[in-house]
C-alpha cells in the first residue's frame, strides 16, 4: 500500500473533539441541587484561550465566537508538538 493510499484510509478515522472552556470542583450536595438557571463559576476568566482535545489530547487552542445562533471555536493555535509523538 502507498503512502497516499494509507492516508487516505487513516483520514476516514474520526476522534472526539473536546473544548474546555474551564474548571470547576463542587461538592456532592452543591452538584445534586444543579437545576436549569443554575451558573458555574469557571476557573477561567472570559476571553480566555479555550483549549481543544482531540482523543483526549492537547491539540490546539482558539477563542470562542458565536456566527449566528451558534457557537464556535476560532483556531489560534496548536499545541506544541515534540519529535516522535
Amino acid at each position: 500500500m502507498t503512502t497516499e493510499e494509507q492516508m487516505m484510509r487513516y483520514a476516514q478515522l474520526s476522534f472526539p473533539l473536546e473544548a474546555e472552556l474551564g474548571r470547576c470542583e463542587m461538592s456532592v450536595g452543591e452538584i445534586l441541587a444543579l437545576a436549569p438557571g443554575s451558573v458555574l463559576t469557571l476557573d477561567q476568566p472570559v476571553g480566555t484561550k479555550v483549549n481543544l482535545y482531540v482523543g483526549g489530547a492537547d491539540f490546539c487552542s482558539g477563542d470562542m465566537t458565536r456566527p449566528g445562533s451558534a457557537v464556535a471555536l476560532r483556531i489560534t493555535g496548536f499545541a506544541s508538538r515534540q519529535a516522535g509523538q
